[in-house]
């Protein structure tokens, strides 16, 4: 029998006939097997369960201290199955006709089904231990199929994501029953020490090259002691960032080869193309040398590995010899390439820059459909596309100040186009391009401005005059909107009572902007004390709550009103932990700010523009629309988009309920605001054919179509991977230390009972409680069955005559 695991982290269950036909039938998985082939987006695959045919597991206590039969090549006990993997192949069903004439039974092939990506196949075959170990059986197999082995399979741990019903094109019943204890007695210990590797000589043509080596040492084995010295294999939720480490540090004795170490690196249950994004992303910056962690794993070897005899220096004492640089034995090799391993360089930073990187791409897949994304993006790298669309898109919602729209939340309340957004980045990261957007884009407001700023100017010169002081001349009520970081709060709350406007018979707050180039020189100046201090401002500001003020003194107004500011600040990663750290996290603010990263420069300079080159027109045709906005009003026809976004949040909510992960629960409940705010001003540029004038203003309706959905989505996308890079370790530490805090004396004296009931299976027997509680004596047992049914935790499972949970986990 073999198991399964549902996602990485739940333990491993065995499967039955039952459970296969189950998991395989499953609506839920089809869908996501369709978004997969349909999209290339590897997150539908990761969240599909997954077979292990090669092994069922020990129990053991993963790093959460959950025990369960965890899937650890360590804890491994051979199924005698093995599992071939051929991958890109364009045609799997017509590779599968090719073998009909091959006798399956003899061969031993008990399952043949194409793969999740519908670029391969799985085949499921009886182990040999005549032709070796599992890897040495798929040589042999793959030589009967005429196919090619995929060498990551040799793990006998090896994750199998399941298939549709209808993708499976061969299966024997044999497959649930078959055993081979034998293979497994001469095997298990072998793979419980790692040793995966083929045991014979494959039959290959003497000009292909042995396993790949550094100095006679296999890469295998190298990477085995770096697990070894790492803590073990990564488990779930950090497989991505701890294979970039490695493809990071192994690039150094790689020669920078990315194909080279495509051929060397485990795969760890990924798909080759998932493995080439962090090869390619760890192989991007000049190499600098070897890494200390590196060193001390070849030394490890150097200490304990037994060297052939033909080697005269050892790998840790060549790499001194040769001032960091490798010497591989094998001819033909490129020079080595000096590696950076600076900590200046994160390993979070550098998969971000990736995927700022193909974020852009879809971007500028999008600006034939929203030209203005063409205007805000010109002159600008690619990765640095996503901060222009935000920052475009949070000027341009406060120009429809006279907007709003509906929301699946509270539907009857009428939601404004509000923003909140940093653009991050280190010193000349380019930041300023925000400042140039900006400058275009709110001439409507700046020129509005203008009037009610020289008032008040002449009215404070005028206070300082004693004649004018006994005429007792009334402070003017002009509209100034643009307000700058150095502004009080009774400027901006008296400013926000002024900008009133009559829209659709209601009188309606417009928005204040703020822009500042310095996110550091704005926390300081708003450290004043109450009076300048605008943290709560900030707060209420993102779904324009209601505040209020009751002052003594004469100049303060007193009156409620909605807090209605958007603003946007450039600043530095110091400067941003300085706002959002681990002392105020729970304060909210961190899920209300969009916070778009600007990439790394990696030394290059920036185009040399001509002055002739300056695209006049482009600025004016951004100016053009930026009026047209101006004079936008009434509801926003969103509602479909509405709908989309619900199912996309409520998908990823299952899996942040699957990982139990609150902390992604948070992140992901105001990101369909984000996405509807900054898509919102594009959209509607796009569908202004649609619209008519009434009066000054511009109003109408249009329909939403799957462009438009492109466009939300990918700002869903962006919001909540940026979320998670920023806020992800601040938020799960918030959770872990709120759980800690809330813990009761009960709790820690009820750590046994909740140990025991969670190594319970679903379904129970008697000697289950007195194997999991440690129990003695059955009449202990059966009373401690009969406390968890009084407690609703277990009920009788009269068909199968034993009992059963009502509860997954107890904490």
């Amino acid at each position: 029998m073999f198991c399964y695991q549902r996602n990485l982290s739940h333990p491993t269950q065995p499967v039955d006939e039952a459970q296969f036909y189950a998991l395989v039938g499953s609506a839920r998985c089809s869908e996501l097997i369709d978004q997969f082939r349909a999209t290339g987006d590897a997150q539908y695959k990761r969240r599909l369960p997954a077979f292990i045919f090669q092994a069922t597991f020990d129990e053991t206590t993963s790093k959460s201290g959950r025990v369960g039969r965890w899937r650890k090549q360590s804890a491994t006990r051979l199924t005698g199955l093995c599992v071939m993997d051929v991958d890109h192949v364009d045609h799997p069903r017509e590779v599968f006709a090719a073998w009909q004439s091959l006798d399956f039974d003899a061969l031993g092939i008990l399952l043949v089904y194409v793969t999740p990506s519908g670029k391969g196949l799985k085949v499921v075959f009886k182990a040999d231990a005549a032709k070796g170990n599992l890897i040495d059986n798929q040589h042999a197999m793959a030589r009967v199929l005429g196919v090619e082995v995929d060498e990551s399979c040799k793990d006998a741990s090896r994750m199998s994501f399941i298939c549709k019903e209808t993708d499976i094109l061969y299966i024997n019943k044999a497959l649930f029953s078959y055993e081979n204890k034998p293979f497994a007695e001469r095997y298990d210990a072998l793979y419980r020490d790692n040793h995966s590797q083929a045991t014979k000589a494959t039959v290959t043509p003497p000009t292909v090259p042995s396993a790949p080596h550094f100095k006679g040492c296999p890469y295998s084995e190298i990477i085995r002691e770096w697990w070894k010295c790492q803590g073990g294999e990564p488990q779930e939720g950090e497989r991505n960032v701890r294979l970039y480490q490695l493809a990071v540090s192994l690039r150094a004795i790689c020669d920078n080869n990315k194909a080279l170490l495509l051929q060397v690196m485990p795969r760890l249950g990924l798909d080759e193309q998932e493995l080439i994004s962090i090869i390619d992303s760890a192989c991007k910056e000049p190499p600098k040398g070897i890494s200390r962690a590196l060193r001390e794993v070849l030394a490890n070897i150097d200490r304990t590995r037994s060297l052939s005899p033909q080697r005269s220096l050892s790998l840790s004492r060549s790499l001194s010899l040769s001032k960091g640089k490798p010497q591989h034995l094998s001819k033909g090799e490129p020079q080595p390439l000096l590696q950076d391993q600076s900590p200046e360089s994160p390993l979070a930073v550098e998969v971000l820059n990736t995927q700022l990187e193909a974020w852009g791409k879809e971007i500028e897949a999008l600006m034939d459909d929203y030209p203005m994304l063409r205007d805000l993006c010109a002159g600008l790298k690619r990765s640095q596309y996503p901060a222009a669309l935000f920052v475009g898109g949070g000027a341009l919602m406060t120009l429809m100040t006279r907007c709003w729209y509906r929301f699946y939340h509270r539907p009857q309340q009428e939601r404004r186009l509000n923003c909140s957004l940093y653009i991050i980045g280190h010193p000349a990261s380019n930041k300023s391009m925000a400042d140039d957007i900006c400058d275009v884009l709110m001439a409507p407001i700046e020129a509005a401005d203008r009037e009610g700023k020289e008032a008040l100017n002449r009215y404070k010169q005028d206070l300082k005059k004693k004649a004018a002081n006994k005429e007792g001349k009334d402070k003017p009520k002009g509209i100034i909107r643009i307000h700058p970081s150095r502004t009080s709060n009774g400027q901006l709350i008296q400013d926000m009572l002024n900008a009133c406007e009559i829209v659709d018979s209601k009188e309606m707050q417009l928005h204040m902007f703020t822009f500042d180039t310095e996110l550091d020189n704005s926390i300081t100046l708003q450290k004043g004390g109450s009076w300048i201090d605008k943290q709560s401002m900030e707060l209420k500001a993102f779904h324009n709550e209601k505040d209020g003020q009751m002052y003594q003194n004469s100049d303060s107004p007193v009156d409620e009103f909605r807090v209605t500011w958007n603003y946007i600040y450039t600043g530095t990663p110091i400067a941003l932990k300085k706002k959002v750290n681990e002392r105020n996290f729970g304060s909210g603010l961190s899920t209300r700010l969009a916070v778009i990263p600007m990439p790394k420069t990696n030394f290059e300079m920036i185009s040399f523009e001509e002055q002739r080159s300056i695209d006049w027109e482009r600025l004016e045709r951004m100016k053009m629309w930026a009026y047209k906005l101006d004079s936008r009003a009434g509801e926003l026809p969103l509602w479909s988009l509405v709908k989309h976004l619900y199912d996309w949040t409520k998908n990823r909510m299952t899996d942040a309920a699957e990982d139990q992960s609150e902390a992604n629960e948070l992140m992901l409940k105001r990101v369909p605001y984000h996405a509807l705010n900054y898509a919102a001003p594009y959209i509607d540029m796009r569908h202004f054919s649609s619209l008519h004038t009434e009066g000054k203003q511009w109003r109408g309706t249009y329909e939403t179509d799957e462009t438009d959905w492109k466009l939300c989505e990918l700002i869903a996308r962006i919001q909540y991977a940026t979320q998670q890079h920023f806020f992800g370790v601040l938020a799960e530490k918030y959770f872990d230390d709120m759980n800690n805090d809330v813990q009761t004396a009960s709790h820690r004296h009820q750590q046994r009972s909740i140990d025991g009931y969670n190594r319970l299976p679903d379904i129970f027997t008697r000697d289950d409680v007195m194997r999991c509680y440690g129990y003695d004596k059955p009449d202990a047992a059966y009373k401690k069955i009969l406390r968890l049914k009084a407690d609703g935790y277990v009920e009788d499972d009269k068909e199968h005559g034993c009992f059963k949970k009502l509860a997954q986990l107890l904490t």
